[in-house]
C-alpha cells in the first residue's frame, strides 16, 4: 500500500474479502458488498483473496471482475491462512479506509454504510462490527469461542468477546499493521494493540447462505495457542511459578526427611520416591514443551519467509 495510492480521491474504501472454497458465495457476496458501498456513495474497490481454494472460487472471482472492474482478485499459491490473506489484501489496497469481512455473508454487508458513516464523522480510526448474538452457531462452537475469548483476555489482556474480523480501518491503522513484520499474525489482536480510537456497531450473525464453516473446535484451539505464544510470555512465567513451588516443596520434604532420620524414624518409601520422580519428570517435560513452542516461534521469525506467495492477480 503506497502513499501515492492513498492520495487517490476515486477510491475511498477498499473492501478485502478472504475466500477459501467459497465458490457458491462469491457472486452473492460481491453483489451485496457493491450494493452496500454504492448506497454509502463511496468510491471503492473490492478485492477477493483466493486463499488456495480447490474449487471454482477463482473462476467465480474472474467472472465477477468481467462484470464489474471494481472487483479485483488475488490468488495465493496455496492455503496460507486467513491472516496472510488479509495481509495480501491490505498490501494491495488503495482506499482511504480498509474494510475487512468474510465471504460467507455472516458479516452482513448491510452494515457497511453505517460503519462508513461512523468513520466519516471523524475522530474514529477503527470501526468494529461486534456480534450481538451468534445466530444458529452450534453449542460446542459457541462454548469453545467463549473459552478462547476468556483465555485470551486472561493471558494477553486483549478483550475479544464477541469480536470479529469485520472491521473498517483508517489508513493510519492500516499503515501501522503493515509495519508489523511478525510471521504469526493475529488481525483482531494486532488492530486492538495499536491503541487507535475506535467505535463499534452491533450486528446479529445470520446463517450461512451456502457451504460449511471452515472453523472447527480443533482449529479454534490451535488459534488460541498461537495467540498465547505470539502475544504473551505467560506460559514461561507459569514455568517459573511451578519451579519455585516445587523448590519450596523439595525443601520442606528434605527438612522432614532429615527430621525423621535424626529421630531414627526414617522408613524407606518406594511409593513416595516413584511418585516424586513421576511428578517431577512430568513437570520437566511440560516445561520443555512450552519452551519448545517459543523456540519454534523464534524459528519461524528468523527464517524471514514471505507471508504468502501470489499465483495470479486480477486488476
Amino acid at each position: 500500500m503506497d502513499s501515492t495510492a492513498h492520495q487517490s480521491a476515486q477510491i475511498e474504501v477498499t473492501a478485502i474479502v478472504p475466500a477459501f472454497n467459497e465458490e457458491n458465495n462469491i457472486d452473492a457476496c460481491a453483489e451485496a458488498i457493491c450494493t452496500a458501498l454504492e448506497s454509502a456513495s463511496a468510491g471503492f474497490e473490492l478485492i477477493f483473496i483466493d486463499d488456495g481454494s480447490s474449487d471454482a472460487t477463482w473462476q467465480r472471482i474472474e467472472a465477477c471482475h468481467r462484470r464489474d472492474d471494481r472487483i479485483k482478485g488475488l490468488r495465493l499459491s496455496r492455503n496460507f491462512g486467513k491472516e496472510a490473506a488479509i495481509l495480501a489484501g491490505m498490501e494491495s489496497a488503495k482506499g482511504q479506509a480498509i474494510l475487512t469481512l468474510d465471504a460467507d455473508l455472516q458479516h452482513p454487508p448491510g452494515l457497511i454504510p453505517e460503519m462508513i458513516k461512523v468513520w466519516r464523522a471523524g475522530g474514529v480510526h477503527i470501526v468494529d462490527a461486534v456480534k450481538r448474538n451468534r445466530g444458529g452457531e452450534p453449542l460446542l462452537r459457541r462454548l469453545s469461542s467463549r473459552i478462547y475469548n476468556r483465555l485470551a483476555l486472561a493471558v494477553t489482556g486483549v478483550e475479544l468477546e464477541n469480536s470479529s474480523d469485520f472491521k473498517l480501518l483508517d489508513r493510519d491503522v492500516a499503515f501501522a499493521l503493515l509495519g508489523m513484520s511478525e510471521r504469526r499474525r493475529f488481525y483482531r489482536g494486532m488492530s486492538k494493540w495499536t491503541g487507535f480510537s475506535r467505535a463499534s456497531v452491533e450486528f446479529d450473525v445470520p446463517s450461512r447462505t451456502a457451504g460449511n464453516s471452515k472453523w472447527t473446535t480443533r482449529g479454534l484451539a490451535w488459534m488460541a495457542w498461537e495467540t498465547i505464544v505470539s502475544y504473551s510470555a505467560a506460559p514461561l512465567r507459569i514455568i517459573h511459578v511451578a519451579s519455585v513451588s516445587f523448590l519450596v516443596l523439595a525443601v520442606a520434604l528434605s527438612i522432614r526427611a532429615m527430621q525423621l532420620w535424626l529421630t531414627g524414624r526414617a522408613v524407606s518409601g518406594f511409593t513416595t520416591v516413584i511418585l516424586l520422580i513421576l511428578i517431577l519428570g512430568g513437570l520437566l517435560l511440560f516445561c520443555l514443551a512450552i519452551i519448545a513452542e517459543y523456540i519454534m516461534a523464534i524459528y519461524d521469525e528468523v527464517k524471514q519467509r514471505p507471508h504468502y506467495l501470489l499465483r495470479d492477480r486480477i486488476e
